[in-house]
């Protein structure tokens, strides 16, 4: 890492360590170093923790990492006021789940810092915002992509089994956001794109929503209402802008993945208006940092600002849609989704690498359209035997809503026969397919099993977690394989509950 002049480290040194007055203008500790440098974990603590001083502000730890560094969010509001949040639009802003994508943790202490200073004093009367600018320092410090233990950060939203998307979740479902963004950066240099002769140079690319059985009102505002608006917000402050896109030439474009086990679905499913946002990467770390630092943080803007002009519009929203989770029973459920074309194109900003010239490339085929392939409907409750410890476990970790049988009874319900399994591909990658169907049978209920109500605010985790079929649930993991060996899958449905 290059380091700062000297002189630059000692104005640092003063800004982070002299509680600021009232007024004074906070500057983020890669804005001292003129962008040269990424912040470090040690630099950023001291930002944060001097942010506490000023009116409006509250840190605190979610949890450590591996190697004991402190994962910390900042609650902040008006630098005018102190206020309690008053019922307004709740937004969560989390970046750096992978370390080696510093960016948007460099964008949000930008954005904190403008914060301090007084610059969204507006916007923020109007919405409550959350910052965790780095949720994995492990990874940061070693400026690499995933844990010590390696973990990819950002594929542990469903198993939990990092303490840092532990405290993640658990910071969620204690202030319920209705809006979170999951900031990342994309790789624009990567092999299959360089020798097609041309690779993506959109500065800033935004995920939505794509799981199916996310709200589809939700899915249609993001799309039609808050994506244009981060278009024009961009590009006219000079950044390029588009959709976030996986998959490269020759092969199959699309966006992002419906799995649920990464920041942006995990949130959407509880209705949740959560994006991810993918800055351009560059060939090193801290190369062309101040174009990416700002062109993240200007998202971010268009974001918090739309969100505190239609803060009432939003919040009805997302409280509509979570009010339907826990009305969810009986209703349908997609287990098997998979990406199509639709015969449309797509322009994206990208460079001819023959010609070094900056061009619109045209996506054809383009792979845009989730479509459901197979599906089910919901039960009343799902009954988890008392020996799946590692399930139940797994379920209070998500702090899902249970019961447990206290005598043993018998009951309506069914059981799933597994008929066979096979390998199929979605998605770009090899899934168990669990063939076979539910047949009606009087089931016993233990002492100690577990029954889990539909109708509850994790009603579209716990179907994709416990239903046979779906292809994100328990199926893709290695330690749950031995339910899928035998003749019946050993989690039963109730039609009621008793």
């Amino acid at each position: 890492m290059r380091q700062a002049p000297i002189a630059s480290l000692l104005l640092c040194s003063l800004l982070l360590h002299v509680s600021p007055s009232e007024g004074e203008v906070l500057i983020a500790p890669v804005e001292v170093g003129g962008f040269s440098a990424l912040t470090s974990y040690g630099e950023l603590g001291s930002f944060l923790r001097d942010l506490e001083s000023r009116p409006g502000f509250q840190v605190q730890s979610i949890g450590r990492s591996r190697q004991g560094r402190e994962v910390l969010a900042v609650r902040l509001g008006s630098a005018k006021s102190a206020e309690p949040d008053g019922g307004r639009l709740r937004i969560l802003l989390f970046a750096q789940q992978h370390g080696d994508e510093p960016s948007g943790k460099e964008a949000l202490t930008l954005f904190l810092a403008r914060c301090a200073s007084g610059e969204y004093d507006e916007e923020l009367q109007m919405v409550n915002i959350m910052v965790i600018p780095q949720v994995n320092p492990d990874g940061a410090e070693l400026r690499q992509r995933l844990t010590t233990d390696s973990i990819d950060l950002n594929r542990s939203h469903l198993l939990l089994n990092s303490p840092e998307v532990r405290g993640l979740h658990d910071l969620f479902l204690a202030w319920m956001p209705e809006v979170t963004v999951d900031i990342h950066e994309y790789g624009s240099f990567t092999d299959p794109w360089v020798q097609a002769g041309i690779i993506k140079t959109g500065d800033v690319q935004m995920g939505l929503l794509s799981n199916l059985n996310c709200s589809e009102a939700i899915r249609a505002y993001q799309k039609e209402r808050v994506l244009p608006f981060l278009r024009s917000h961009l590009e006219e402050r000079g950044f390029s802008f588009h959709e976030y896109l996986v998959g490269s030439p020759p092969g199959r474009i699309r966006y992002s993945t419906t799995e649920i086990n990464d920041g942006r679905q995990g949130f959407g499913m509880f209705n949740t208006m959560s994006f991810i946002q993918e800055g351009r990467t560059w060939r090193a770390l801290d190369d062309q940092l101040e174009r990416r630092t700002r062109s993240q943080l200007a998202a971010l803007e268009g974001l918090v600002r739309y969100c505190a002009e239609f803060a009432g519009e939003i919040q009805s929203l997302v409280t509509a849609e979570r009010q339907r989770l826990s009305n969810r029973a009986g209703s349908n459920f997609v287990t098997i989704m998979e990406y199509g074309g639709s015969g449309d194109s797509l322009l994206i900003p990208a460079l001819d690498l023959t010609s070094n010239r900056e061009v619109t490339w045209r996506v054809e085929p383009f792979h845009g359209t989730v479509r459901a392939i197979a599906s089910c409907n919901l039960p009343l409750a799902y009954v988890v035997p008392r020996e799946l410890t590692g399930i139940l476990d797994l379920l209070r970790a998500h702090g899902t809503a249970m019961d447990t049988i206290r005598r043993m009874t018998t009951t309506p319900g069914k059981v799933f026969h597994i008929d066979s399994l096979t390998t199929q591909i979605l998605q770009d990658e090899d899934h168990l397919r669990v063939w076979g169907g539910g047949f009606a049978r009087r089931v016993v209920l233990r002492p100690g099993d577990i029954v889990v109500p539909v109708n509850q605010a994790h009603s579209l985790f716990v179907a994709t977690l416990l239903e046979p079929e779906s292809m994100w649930g328990l199926s893709r993991y290695r330690q749950f394989e031995q339910l899928f060996q035998g003749a019946h899958y050993p989690i039963m449905t109730l039609p009621v509950l008793r």
